[in-house]
């Protein structure tokens, strides 16, 4: 009978590892980053894992040399039905995982410090200013300084600091680039900020991680890091093809739909992003304090 047991328990655990592992390549990414963020986020995954092994691989080795020690068929093991104490037990019991959470404490406040989404990536660069606005379900990308947009198409060169600013037209939605590190949201009538920057060129996937409605699955974008001379090519393309946009048009376009193929929008008006941030506030009166005039530009939500 336990026999029969432990065969249905191995298949089943070798069928869950199947289908974990055939869903990894995605989740895997990373652990491959390509931009600074991104690289100390897994330094401190591997860290961490590396510093569980310290209390996972003594308890199954002990765990399995008890288990062996003690077998049945063992008669020379010693019998100690008296024993009920051993400070070499109570120390690793308490100490190890002591000592580990002191180091884990430690590290998460100075990585919390260092990986502060709004804290700006050191660089001798100029930035790229990118607007996000997440719509139901597609992005807009706005390039303020540019004057164009494009939906979802994420683009941008390589080795240059990216300081974008995120908004939601509906819903909370979450913003990521697996390989470049970081997730945050995205929420309507606030701005969040994000510094990031990637140090290779290519296409990397990104896109909502925040449930928000049935096309929720298709709500991603590609994030194209680029040298210098591709991204200009490509802000050319873009103003070649893009169409103006602005609030009037940003409405129509912001009703929910999914998006397979890039668009392309040029010029933008100026004042597009704080005017999708303004919908949801109360128009200014005479009542509004002066301290607050200015909370429409820079409210802010981590």
């Amino acid at each position: 009978m336990l026999g029969k047991i432990f065969r249905l328990s191995s298949g089943a655990v070798v069928a869950a590892l199947v289908l974990l592992l055939s869903g990894c390549g995605a989740s895997l990414s990373t652990m491959m980053p390509v931009g600074p963020v991104g690289e100390t986020e897994r330094n401190i995954t591997i860290f961490t894992i590396g510093l569980m092994m310290f209390v996972l691989i003594p308890i199954v080795a002990l765990t399995l040399g008890i288990a062996w020690r003690y077998r049945k068929s063992n008669t020379d093991s010693v019998y100690t039905p008296d024993w009920d104490h051993s400070w070499v037990a109570e120390i690793f019991i308490w100490g190890g995982p002591l000592v580990i959470l002191v180091i884990l404490g430690v590290m998460t406040w100075i990585s919390t410090h260092d990986l502060d989404p709004y804290k700006a990536i050191d660089s001798e660069a100029k930035p790229v200013e990118i607007r996000a606005v997440a719509t139901d379900w597609k992005w807009l990308f706005i390039y303020p300084n540019e004057d164009v947009a494009s939906v979802n198409e994420f683009a941008f060169p390589k080795d240059v600091p990216l300081n974008i600013r995120l908004t939601s037209n509906s819903v909370m939605n979450a913003f990521m680039i697996q390989r470049m590190g970081t997730q945050i949201f995205a929420m309507s009538g606030m701005q969040t900020k994000l510094h990031l920057m990637s140090h290779e060129t290519g296409n990397f996937d990104g896109g909502n991680y925040q449930y928000n409605g049935h096309g929720f699955a298709k709500n991603r974008f590609v994030a194209k890091a680029m040298t210098e001379a591709e991204y200009q090519q490509w802000l050319d393309k873009v103003r070649a093809q893009g169409k103006p946009m602005d609030m009037s048009k940003f409405k129509q376009f912001a009703k929910p739909s999914v998006v397979k193929d890039p668009i392309y929008f040029a010029p933008v008006s100026s004042g597009l992003f704080t005017d999708v941030i303004g919908q949801f506030h109360a128009p200014e009166g005479p009542a509004m304090k002066p301290a607050m005039k200015g909370e429409l530009k820079e409210t802010a939500a981590h």
